[in-house]
């Protein structure tokens, strides 16, 4: 009986334990992978590439805006199995650069 009662009560814990990982893979929102993805371009473009290796400077992005490598990956199979949503998403991104511009210019 006791058995029974103490796998009642860990099915849940487990349960909980195992969706809370899988969220960790989640799609990350747009507007939040918009900012990551141009993060990533900059430090890409204004790091001396013989200093900082491109995972290195992946961690310090992916640390920065409190994702996983894994959210990113599963973000970027989402935007590559529709060339519609890669269409969508550059256009705000271009967007984005262009109000970075902007506000470095003022």
């Amino acid at each position: 009986m006791t058995q029974k009662v103490f796998n009642f009560l860990l099915f849940p814990l487990f349960s909980l334990i195992i969706f809370s990982s899988c969220d960790d893979e989640k799609i990350i929102e747009e507007e939040n992978f918009i900012t990551i993805y141009i993060d990533l371009l900059i430090m890409q473009d204004t790091t001396n590439s013989n200093q900082f290796s491109i995972d290195s400077i992946k961690t310090v992005v992916f640390q920065r805006h409190g994702i996983t490598p894994e959210n990113y990956q599963r973000t970027l199979e989402y935007y590559n199995s529709s060339p519609e949503n890669w269409e969508e998403f550059f256009n705000k991104a271009t967007a984005y650069v262009e109000k970075l511009k902007q506000e470095a210019e003022n």
